[in-house]
């Protein structure tokens, strides 16, 4: 059985993507593309973010190989620019694979982890984001909950009906 420490951090984790996913499903193929207006993140970009987000930390915190943030963290890590062309991007079946792939790791590392090492603090130059391996798993959801705000704005300008509410 997961301590409630493990437990609270994973039900958070399991939250913040059931919205996403959630959010995400019913947007049409041809549209994960589409911005609300020029600059802004669109759906594919909000999704291929938030798989290289989990690889990040998987890296640098669990210290296991990552698999496609060499490859995708010039289009969707911190810095890069959404734009609306569809060959500056790998398709949606990747991406949606990449995120459902990366958060089975994300999730099974942490299950891995006792209490004590769930405590263990982050590296120095990671404690912006948390002070513990623990409290990682709450800024990973509530980051993710930032941008799936950004999913409800594509939503909205899209003419889909709200998910919530």
């Amino acid at each position: 059985m997961a301590s409630s420490l493990l437990a609270t951090g994973l039900a958070a984790l399991e939250f913040s993507r059931k919205v996403t996913l959630g959010l995400a499903e019913d947007i049409p193929d041809g549209k994960f593309l589409h911005q609300p207006f020029p600059g802004a993140n669109h759906a594919l970009w909000v999704l291929g973010h938030l798989a290289c987000t989990d690889e990040f930390f998987l890296n640098k915190v669990g210290g296991k190989p990552a698999r496609r943030f060499d490859k995708w963290s010039g289009i969707f890590f911190m810095g890069s620019k959404p734009t609306p062309n569809a060959v500056d991007y790998p398709p949606i079946s990747e991406v949606r694979l990449a995120l459902d792939e990366g958060r089975g790791r994300l999730v099974e590392w942490f299950k891995s982890l006792g209490d004590s090492e769930l405590m263990m603090p982050l590296p120095d130059d990671l404690k912006n984001f948390a002070p513990s391996r623990a409290a990682l798993m709450s800024t990973i959801a509530w980051h993710e909950g930032l941008h799936a705000g950004q999913l409800s704005v594509c939503r909205k300008s899209l003419g889909l009906q709200p998910k919530f509410g």
